[in-house]
């Protein structure tokens, strides 16, 4: 005996439409059910607000607040977690999410607090300088004609923007409006760190924004890339005015296809447009995906009005965005225009050392070029015209890449952070979630039913017309593809060259001295061979272990001028602290012409193969008593922590003093075993390992306790000491 068991329907199309109509429909009524997508992308937004909010609780020590501040918050994070399992309405499920958004404005102010709290110094040249140019505004002064390098001592930051003749910038090099912004913030709220809170308050606008624009469902979205992943708060706790574009550009990103639609440009349109006004007056790296959007909106509107209306709406919208950037620079135009037009281009003139996570970044791992770093910059020009082709002879398909495709482009000049990447998320959010594929009015969610309808019965839906042929004879290439290949091709070899060409200098490491407890190298002795036909005037400076460069090293011997196919030997000194390569890192160094524009790097050597590791017969030790010892074993081991069991290594000890008085006291006794050149070093048995024994009468001239800190130390062939293990403290009575 059977049964027939009726089946249930097949969905008619369950593909991107149905899963996007979905959402939409549950985001337009309050009282649908939230889907499980809306529940998961809220719980991964709200699981990302506890880093952000750890992240922030350092301080509270010394300012209880803040951790009663960070406790509330993560108390109302759990129960935005527990209403994304329960709400059954997407009215509630959307105040969960507005909950979040304000939490992630807590977050990102108790991130900046906590970093400005933990570490007071400013951070990168881009904040001391708006802050400085803030003020000499505020005095009357023109901050494109002034010299700001007084601001390094008024507002000390440890990264300048070093340029290849050796020196570091001084200048105002960016457009108009964050010194307009600092200016205004800073008679509110005075001029401590007022950089950073400026981009800190554009990530919360940049919060509220995509709250508004994103649907209801997916708002979450917004407080998970701008403060739950901490990476932006980061840039903007540094000051570094990228942050400055993301609002604006994530506003121009809303349906920006649909600009100009109706035959001409909305009140919303105009806002765009002079959003975009905005975002080309405040940093260089805002100016790439403008060139995209203007000629997407053309593509766009040629497709519904033709070419002529087209023109005429994209020409107004630019218009509008090239008088509202006039309005914001043109004080500074009229006050002086070359000093203005210098430091709005000088990104593009001031030949500034290569540094960065684009490509540059792989060739100076590799060691690869560059005998002319102006290739570089070329070269990423060129990619930014091929793009600009591609865009408009593959409109159909990289149309809604806008915002992305300028990220190629920015891969390649000698200058490409990993701020100008992320400058344009959250307009790659919203412009992926408002331009869709949903269709917009009701005859086009019909004509997509009824093409759904026709695929189910079998039927087949009009095929797009073939793509026109470049020759008969090659079937595989359209006309488009050629096109965009040949646009492309003056990058490649422009690039190529770059690569290619070679680096004039030779350079190999003599010698190098460490900074004892600073665990850094703070001079090098090294050989320059010049390979080129040119006289050079080589400038080193050192790569840090993240690939940063240090500012230019002092030369303390050596010639000024190095003659063609000749060699000699440089003794260079660090100009700071900050300057000096950490022993961990290794020591890699490279030398820079201005004369032309080239970089030659050292290969790495390894300056601390080993370490050594200081420790007691306990993790704590007790006040000895006067005359008492104890014993501190020095363990070698490698730069992995693996132990390096060899005899004969010399090792030593040394007692460092710290004090806030003039007062002085004893110094320890030390005697090592098994027992070496002197009496603080020994030769390692052969386990690794060496036992210094100390010793200390306690006796000071106020007749208190004081702690004694003491540091090994390793030797490794001609290059000094190397390992420095960390200060072990111990106390006498």
């Amino acid at each position: 005996m059977t049964a027939d068991v009726a089946q249930p329907p097949a969905e008619a199309h369950p593909g991107v439409h149905g899963m996007v109509r979905l959402i939409r429909q549950a985001a337009a009524d309050p009282a649908a059910r939230p889907t499980l997508l809306h529940r998961v992308v809220l719980v991964i937004a709200t699981f990302s607000m506890f880093s952000t909010l750890i992240g922030a609780s350092g301080p509270t020590v010394r300012f209880p607040a803040l951790g009663i501040a960070v406790t509330a918050a993560i108390c109302a994070l759990v129960a935005v977690v527990v209403a994304a399992f329960t709400t059954r309405t997407m009215r509630w499920f959307g105040r969960a999410e507005m909950l979040l958004a304000v939490l992630a404005v807590v977050g990102l102010s108790l991130w900046m607090l906590a970093n400005i709290f933990n570490f007071t110094a400013y951070r990168s040249d881009e904040e001391i300088f708006v802050q400085y140019s803030a003020d000499l505004l505020r005095h009357g002064h023109n901050p494109y004609s002034a010299d700001l390098m007084p601001a390094y001592a008024q507002y000390p930051s440890p990264f300048p923007t070093k340029l290849l003749d050796g020196t570091i910038t001084h200048r105002l090099d960016y457009p108009a409006l964050p010194t307009l912004l600092t200016t205004v913030l800073t008679m509110a709220v005075g001029t401590f760190h007022t950089v950073a809170l400026l981009c800190t308050l554009a990530l919360v606008l940049t919060v509220f924004v995509m709250f508004r624009l994103l649907p209801r469902g997916l708002r979450s979205l917004g407080a998970l890339l701008i403060s739950g992943v901490p990476v932006l708060a980061t840039g903007a706790a540094g000051g570094l005015l990228f942050a400055l574009v993301i609002p604006p550009l994530a506003f121009v990103a809303y349906r920006w296809q649909h600009i100009g639609e109706r035959g001409r440009l909305t009140g919303m349109d105009l806002a765009k447009a002079a959003a975009v006004g905005a975002v080309v007056s405040t940093t260089q790296v805002g100016w790439f995906p403008i060139p995209f959007l203007f000629l997407g909106i053309y593509l766009c509107r040629r497709r519904d009005l033709g070419s002529r209306p087209a023109r005429l709406i994209t020409f107004k919208f630019m218009g509008v965005a090239a008088v509202t950037f006039l309005l914001i620079n043109v004080p500074f135009i009229i006050w002086s225009p070359k000093d203005w037009l210098r430091g709005v281009f000088a990104p593009l003139t001031q030949h500034a050392v290569p540094e960065g996570e684009g490509l540059i970044n792989l060739i100076q791992s590799l060691s690869l070029g560059s005998g002319n770093l102006s290739y570089y910059t070329y070269a990423g020009g060129l990619v930014m015209v091929g793009l600009l082709v591609a865009y408009w002879r593959h409109f159909d398909r990289l149309g809604t890449a806008c915002f992305a495709l300028p990220l190629i482009g920015l891969l390649f000049p000698t200058r490409s952070y990993w701020t100008y990447f992320i400058a344009y998320s959250a307009a790659w959010v919203v412009e992926l979630l408002s331009n869709d594929p949903e269709p917009a009015t009701a005859a086009d969610a019909a004509a997509i039913e009824a093409e759904d309808d026709e695929t189910a019965d079998g039927g087949r839906p009009a095929a797009p017309p073939k793509p026109a042929l470049l020759t008969p004879r090659l079937p595989w290439l359209t006309k488009s593809a050629a096109i965009t290949a040949a646009a492309f091709l003056p990058a490649v070899i422009v690039f190529g060259a770059a690569v290619s060409s070679q680096q004039p200098l030779t350079l190999s490491l003599d010698n190098y001295q460490t900074s004892a407890q600073l665990g850094t190298v703070q001079t090098v002795t090294l050989t320059a061979t010049n390979n080129s036909d040119e006289t050079l005037s080589p400038h080193f400076m050192a790569i840090h272990n993240n690939g940063m460069v240090s500012a230019t090293w002092n030369i303390v011997a050596g010639p000024e001028k190095l003659r063609p196919h000749s060699k000699a030997q440089y003794t260079v000194t660090a100009p700071s602290s900050s300057s000096m390569p950490l022993l961990l890192g290794g020591l890699k160094m490279q030398a820079v012409t201005d004369a032309p524009a080239t970089v030659s790097y050292s290969k790495s050597l390894n300056t601390q193969p080993y370490v050594t590791v200081l420790v007691s017969e306990t993790p704590v030790l007790p006040l000895l008593a006067p005359g008492a010892s104890t014993v501190l074993t020095a363990k070698v081991q490698s730069a992995f922590g693996e132990p390096v069991e060899r005899a004969g290594m010399r090792v030593c000890l040394d007692q460092a003093k710290f004090t806030n008085s003039s007062t002085d006291f004893d110094d320890a006794a030390i005697s090592a075993s098994p027992a070496g050149d002197s009496q603080r070093c020994g030769f390692t048995d052969k386990k690794g390992k060496v036992y210094f024994t100390v010793k200390s009468s306690g006796a000071s001239a106020d007749g208190g306790s004081h702690q004694y800190y003491f540091q090994s130390y390793g030797m490794q062939g001609s290059y000094g000491r190397f390992g420095y293990s960390t200060f072990l403290s111990v106390a006498w009575q």
